[in-house]
């Protein structure tokens, strides 16, 4: 076990560093060696001694070289690792625009960097490269040619605690197994201990969301898991799915992630340099649009004022004018009020 370094002390050199992770990366390759069944995370834990935020950056190393791999899971739900037989190839061919579509895909995980997701995303991506040459994959310059622009900055908090309640998330997603989340009251912020049924994991500015029934709640809803305190799979349990559930018609009646209120008629004047970038987007599948001699713009939605569409009309300034509902155009011109007196003052 790596041993905590003393402020007071000097800081040994990089050499003995590198040489110490050497040897840890060694320990892991042989305690999977000598376990021809694989072995757990908690089984590597114990017998290299190793922290589980450390084992996941050695394992993903290890992946990086093809030199383990995840078996299927055992009968308690279990990931095991075991090592590549040296000499197993693929027979799969993958042509260039399969592996532009994966590189793109690892790209756009980027803020979830250091987590399983992302790592299982990396080691996809490095199978199929492995079916290329090494000179024609740097002649393509993947790098360079795709990049996934972030549509959010990275969450400060984010960090091992985020990493583990990711993991235990995907697992209970992909088995359909029930989850224990700890997560704040959006008024108070006291953690709630809620038992969920994880329905689909969503992707929103670069964030991510677990959809799911609520008994708490008594609905379905979203949680964000960057705000997530801690989260625990329920094992040998079975997430139901609401009758005539599905993603894309969860979300098509509102704006964002998070609902609001009942759908309403949401009427809004768009100018300046705001018409052509409102234009050129269906927002809404409700949404119709009405175009005025002096340039402007007007689009009308049915569809329930949530926090992502405040945030969203605030963004353009000056370049749009809330029409209806009153009580929206009300409370943007209040907004608007406050933010010239900040300045005023």
């Amino acid at each position: 076990m790596s041993e905590r370094h003393d402020p007071g002390t000097p800081r040994p050199a990089g050499r003995r560093k590198a040489y110490s992770q050497a040897q840890r990366l060694l320990g892991v390759y042989q305690a999977l060696a000598n376990a021809r069944a694989g072995l757990t995370m908690a089984e590597l834990m114990a017998r290299t001694g190793v922290t589980r935020r450390t084992l996941n950056r050695d394992l993903a190393l290890l992946q990086e070289d093809h030199l383990v791999r995840v078996r299927e899971r055992d009968g308690e739900g279990r990931k095991r690792w075991v090592l590549i037989p040296a000499g197993v190839a693929s027979s799969i061919a993958f042509s260039h625009s399969e592996l532009l579509a994966l590189y793109l895909g690892r790209s756009m995980l980027a803020f979830a960097r250091g987590t399983e997701l992302y790592n299982a995303m990396r080691a996809a991506f490095d199978k199929v490269a492995d079916r290329l040459a090494g000179q024609e994959l740097d002649a393509m310059s993947l790098e360079r040619k795709l990049y996934a622009v972030p549509d959010a900055p990275p969450v400060g908090s984010s960090g091992e605690g985020f990493d583990d309640v990711l993991n235990e998330v995907l697992t209970a997603v992909l088995r359909g197994s029930q989850l224990e989340l700890t997560y704040p009251d959006s008024k108070t912020g006291e953690p709630l201990e809620l038992t969920l049924d994880p329905l689909t994991l969503a992707y929103y500015r670069g964030r991510l969301y677990l959809v799911a029934w609520s008994a708490w709640h008594e609905r379905v809803r979203p949680f964000a898991l960057h705000r997530a305190l801690d989260a625990r799979r329920l094992r040998h349990t079975t997430a139901e799915v609401p009758e005539g559930y599905h993603p894309r018609r969860y979300f098509s009646g509102q704006f964002g992630v998070f609902g609001g209120d009942d759908a309403q008629r949401v009427r809004v004047r768009f100018r300046g340099g705001a018409v052509r970038y409102a234009k050129e987007r269906l927002w809404h599948a409700s949404q119709q649009t009405a175009d005025f001699a002096d340039g402007t713009c007007e689009l009308t939605w049915t569809i329930p004022v949530t926090p992502d569409l405040r945030s969203w009309l605030r963004s353009f300034g000056s370049g749009v004018e809330v029409m209806e509902p009153a009580a929206l155009r009300t409370e943007m011109a209040a907004d608007l009020r406050a933010a010239l007196a900040a300045y005023d003052t």
